[in-house]
């Protein structure tokens, strides 16, 4: 009778602790997932400004020679897109090249990935596309010809179209028609640029998604060094010739650092 009874005690105790066992490993904290560590992400916010106002499509401003304009289109490339570390050296990244398009807001915001670490002081790039990139045949993205930035295989891309009308202009229309562009013999006009941060630092590491900001100053067309006089300086320019190289040689320097987000 006692074996019986201490056997069965036996086993209630053994159900007690199982349950207790079981209890206890279902109440242990889930294993930490490992970290993945991301390359870093970059994106360039495009601020379009005429002067101190935003600049729209449609809307009257004045330039430098005092004439007012309304522009009807406003697109150009970036393209050719380096990092300077703050040891001087520079860091290329490939395939950069992007259309911005006043009429496109997403395109103001361009957005690159999986960026080599390090710390920058400035960036560089070209306003245009490459002569390799002008003579490389058929081409898709960004550089698709159906994107209208592109003349033909001897003259090739359109670097930057302006398009509007002014009173000034002695036609009927009182139209402009600025497409710039001219990558070889006298006018070579894409325009190579160094933008400091001013003493930021963009910092490029895992999991993070900086953004750097600039100012596009479209009045910067008709100014420094030479300024537009719409009403005397052609209304149509659509080749590479020596009104182009002067519109292309003012825009050199509408873009000015403002800010970054450092996340």
């Amino acid at each position: 009778m006692k074996t019986k009874i201490t056997s069965k005690f036996l086993s209630l105790l053994f159900l007690a602790g199982a349950s207790v066992f079981t209890a206890c490993k279902d109440d242990d904290p889930d294993p930490i997932p490992p970290v993945v560590n991301v390359l870093p992400k970059l994106t360039l916010e495009l601020d379009h400004l005429a002067g101190a106002s935003k600049f729209y499509l449609d809307s009257t401003y004045t330039n430098e020679n005092g004439d007012q304009f309304t522009a009807t289109l406003f697109k150009y490339y970036i393209s050719n897109i380096r990092l300077v570390k703050t040891d001087n050296s520079i860091v290329t990244l490939p395939n950069t090249y992007f259309l911005v398009n006043q009429d496109d807001e997403e395109s103001m915001a361009i957005k690159m990935d999986s960026l080599p670490l390090g710390l920058f002081k400035s960036i560089k790039f070209m306003i245009g596309v490459d002569s390799t990139r002008n003579v490389s045949g058929a081409q898709t993205g960004a550089l698709d010809p159906t994107n209208g930035m592109f003349w033909s295989w001897t003259t090739g891309y359109i670097f930057l179209k302006l398009e509007g009308t002014s009173p000034v202009i002695p036609t009927v229309s009182n139209e402009f028609t600025f497409h710039i562009g001219g990558f070889k013999g006298a006018n070579i006009n894409y325009k190579e640029l160094e933008i400091p941060f001013n003493g930021d630092i963009l910092t490029l590491n895992y999991n993070k998604q900086p953004e750097l900001h600039f100012v596009v100053d479209v009045l910067e067309i008709f100014k420094n060094p030479t300024t537009i006089n719409l009403a005397t300086f052609p209304s149509t320019v659509m080749s590479p010739n020596a009104s182009a190289s002067s519109l292309a040689t003012n825009y050199a320097d509408m873009f000015t650092y403002d800010h970054m987000h450092d996340e």
